[in-house]
């Protein structure tokens, strides 16, 4: 099985969420990005309803393959596979939330369940250290800050409603999401290349 070529379907998924989440966005008719969520372009009822759902599911199985992939690279290293296990738990989300569209109690608790898989760029920080060079770590550490203050932002609605104006939500999940799919995005790339800085160890 050749790894590098299903390493490249993390770089594949990032940019399939981001630009199709938009495009689909612009084929609902008053559907605003800046203030609705992602899962509002597929809701119940929704005209993007099965596409939205055959979206979702499409990227969620080719995360869970990407997954696969990355740890199929690390045993061949043999370094440590929780961040593919990581990455796997988050494919797994995603493909929850598309099998259960909103407002089906079931999308709530898959989307709930993708905070475990927030934690990816943590555990590659903390398991892989400078395998892939000191600029993987730190960009790691990087995106775990940001992808936290996302989720930070996301909850605050729920305890401090007055933060910012509910006006801009949509935006703010997107901060959280399409931080999180550029991450994937890079850790693609990267294992792909396969080419550590001189600083790495």
């Amino acid at each position: 099985m050749n790894t590098n070529k299903i390493l490249w379907l993390g770089w594949f998924s990032s940019a399939l969420f981001i630009f199709g989440s938009l495009i689909l966005g612009s084929l609902v008719r008053d559907y605003d990005p800046i203030t609705q969520t992602v899962s509002e372009i597929g809701r119940e009822g929704s005209p993007m309803y099965l596409n939205w759902q055959l979206f979702s599911l499409t990227v969620g199985t080719l995360l869970i393959i990407f997954a696969f992939g990355l740890n199929l690279y690390a045993k061949q290293r043999k370094w440590s596979i929780l961040p593919g296990i990581f990455m796997m738990l988050y494919g797994i989300s995603q493909f929850g939330i598309g099998w259960f569209p909103s407002p089906h109690f079931m999308h709530n608790i898959f989307g709930l369940s993708m905070t475990i898989g927030y934690f990816t760029p943590l555990v590659f920080a903390l398991s892989w250290k400078n395998s892939l060079g000191k600029s993987f770590k730190m960009i790691s550490v990087l995106a775990f800050v940001l992808i936290m203050s996302g989720i930070f932002l996301n909850l605050t609605p729920a305890f401090a409603p007055d933060l910012y104006p509910m006006e801009y939500y949509g935006l703010v999940q997107r901060f959280l999401l399409f931080t999180f799919y550029i991450y994937v995005g890079f850790v693609s790339l990267r294992t792909r290349s396969n080419k550590p800085d001189k600083r790495g160890s």
